[in-house]
């Protein structure tokens, strides 16, 4: 039950990341807000479909919830270890999201540090709570 509590926190640090990011945007731009918002639901589809679609756990014991049942939407994927091209349905994704917003972060330095402070506080909660209960033997984070 901690390690859905967990999960759950984990996500919504990352949530309230992204909504940070966001309001930099749509303080200046609209348009680029709303592309923002397009470019993170396909982001974090990709990651579900990259990474959570193979966890052993997705269906019944997933921490973060929502990305598990979620797997049940998206074409079904065998479980088992990740390879080079999962790793890379992640980090391209993640690394888009996350680098998309930075012009104008940097504008506020206030919101910048709340942005990066918030999605570092997710990463740690990931992996020393969620990661370490996770009972996927095929994810390079378990254990």
């Amino acid at each position: 039950m901690a390690n859905r509590l967990h999960g759950v926190l984990s996500l919504f640090w990352i949530f309230f990341s992204l909504i940070i990011g966001l309001l930099s945007i749509i303080d200046e731009s609209l348009a680029m807000g709303m592309l923002y918002i397009a470019i993170v639901a396909f982001s974090f589809l990709t990651v579900v479909y990259s990474f959570c679609s193979k966890c052993t756990c997705r269906l019944d014991s997933c921490a973060h919830i929502l990305p598990g049942k979620l797997t049940k939407l998206l074409p079904e994927r065998k479980q088992t270890h990740y390879t080079f091209w999962d790793a890379l349905g992640i980090l391209i994704p993640l690394a888009v999201m996350l680098a998309f917003p930075q012009f104008w972060l940097w504008k506020n330095k206030i919101l910048l540090i709340i942005f990066w402070l918030f999605f570092l506080i997710a990463i740690i909660e990931i992996k020393l709570s969620v990661c370490k209960a996770c009972k996927n033997e095929g994810c390079p984070l378990s254990g």
